[in-house]
């Protein structure tokens, strides 16, 4: 082992996810930091790239160079981590734009690919099955706990008791990722963690509840979308977001099934231990008071009943998806959040949200876009959001 440890950096991407995350990828010569930094990212990501690229790009470029600039990392010992998708999302396209804004920056620190087609040879992280087994273990805790925190925090009679239980979970859980340990105890652990939120005193005002859906970044970055969740619980409305475990199914389903015969059957296995374990998770939520969207199999056989689910560029179908979900289970506003100028959530979004509410009238759902632009204001956005709040107040 070297004196020295090795850092690798993480940009914001999925607030709750990579909380748990970051202990997969740590080692006992590896620490792992999740970048948190927002003030002056912006305009910081926007001298290394063209302002015409989405935004999340420059969030990242941003982040990294003010990170490596604030002087707290030793650049010999130091990467940056990113994930490609391997489509044509110009996500796929992140890493040689960041290598050419470090370069440009004065900075000169490996970047590394996690993707699963084989990309970047030379500079991509290695997954191994013990990796596997812990990301599994931080995708599936991660979800109950962002789960259980949107539906308890804006009803808790204590403010910031459920944050607080999430914080004391997620170092627990952390602990056990990062040492392997109970990484099957999966129903117990569950049941645990839902009991204990389930104590926490709630108020039975009703509020008005509001979906997220979209681009990945958006829906779950609050540095990506202005904090528009804490937006929303000010002003007395319950945020809804979906789990990423839904996100990882969707992906395996519409992405990795052009491989070899062997390679196919072995994510199709895969898939199949995930949804076991989301079943576990869902059960779990249900049997305490609250609620959750169906396993990935009949949450998608539900999509199909009222929309085609065949585009799968980006998030793709994932995005209908969702928003009939939440329209079935009652809510009735989502917010569509995506990158301004974002091509696959342009087609697979803006060009379905209107054949999406005519499909979803008798639901009375409602459906506000709003995009996120690297140089427009926070003003713009909360007004756009606002559209959910005023029409359903006055119902």
């Amino acid at each position: 082992m070297s004196d020295t440890k090795m850092t690798i950096l993480v940009p914001a991407m999925l607030d709750e996810t990579f909380e748990l995350l970051k202990a997969a990828f740590a080692s006992k010569d590896v620490r792992v930091v999740l970048l948190k930094n927002s003030c002056g990212i912006i305009n910081t990501g926007l001298e290394f790239v063209h302002n015409d690229i989405c935004c999340p790009c420059a969030i990242m470029v941003g982040q990294l160079v003010c990170a490596l600039r604030s002087g707290r990392y030793d650049i010999n010992n130091t990467a940056f981590l990113c994930a490609q998708a391997g489509d044509s999302c110009r996500g796929s396209n992140y890493i040689p734009l960041l290598r050419k804004a470090l370069k440009k920056a004065g900075f000169d620190i490996p970047v590394l690919s996690l993707n699963f087609f084989g990309m970047e040879d030379g500079a991509r992280f290695d997954i191994t099955p013990a990796f596997l087994l812990k990301a599994m273990a931080a995708v599936m805790y991660s979800d109950i706990l962002m789960i259980l925190k949107n539906q308890i925090r804006p009803y808790e009679l204590h403010k910031g008791e459920t944050d607080a239980l999430c914080r004391r979970w997620q170092q627990r859980l952390r602990n056990d990722i990062f040492a392997g340990r109970h990484l099957l105890s999966y129903r117990k652990r569950f049941e645990q963690i839902c009991s204990g939120f389930a104590q926490i005193k709630r108020s039975q005002q009703k509020k008005t509840r509001i979906g997220f859906v979209g681009e990945l970044y958006m829906k779950c970055c609050a540095i990506g979308n202005r904090e528009l969740q804490r937006h929303y619980e000010k002003r007395g409305a319950e945020v809804r977001i979906n789990g990423f475990s839904w996100y990882v199914l969707y992906y395996i389903d519409s992405h990795l099934n052009d491989f070899s015969p062997v390679i196919t059957a072995g994510y199709k296995a895969a898939s199949h231990i995930i949804e076991r374990v989301q079943k576990q998770m869902i059960r779990s939520l249900r049997a305490h008071g609250f609620e959750c969207f169906d396993s990935f199999t009949p949450f998608k056989k539900t999509a199909e009943s009222r929309l085609p689910c065949r585009c799968t560029t980006g998030d793709g179908w994932l995005i209908g998806a969702e928003i009939v979900s939440h329209a079935l289970s009652g809510t009735k506003g989502v917010a569509c959040l995506q990158p301004f100028g974002c091509m696959p959530n342009h087609v697979c979004g803006h060009g379905l949200y209107s054949s999406i509410q005519r499909r979803l009238s008798d639901t009375g759902v409602r459906l506000v876009s709003i995009d996120f632009d690297s140089s427009g204001s926070d003003v713009n956005i909360y007004n756009r959001a606002e559209m959910l709040l005023m029409p359903l107040s006055l119902r």
